[in-house]
């Protein structure tokens, strides 16, 4: 975690859809993932970093995966 953000609410699996631009490019693919987070802003950083753009939603967290 940055020390220059502070992180509030719950932590979790948050399923998250947005375009990655890695995929089919240059326009891009739409995509849903799973990433585990102490927050959505820590969830966004996140997506951030990784250089998708477009963030669709982010659900609530879950303790428990519904796949697994």
């Amino acid at each position: 975690m940055s020390k220059f953000f502070e992180y509030e609410g719950n932590s979790g699996w948050f399923e998250c859809k947005a375009r990655d631009m890695d995929i089919f490019k240059p326009e891009g693919k739409v995509i849903t993932f799973w990433l585990h987070g102490d927050s959505e802003a820590h969830i966004r950083e996140m997506i951030n970093k990784k250089g998708y753009i477009n963030i669709e939603w982010i659900k609530p967290p879950v303790d428990k995966l519904p796949f697994v």
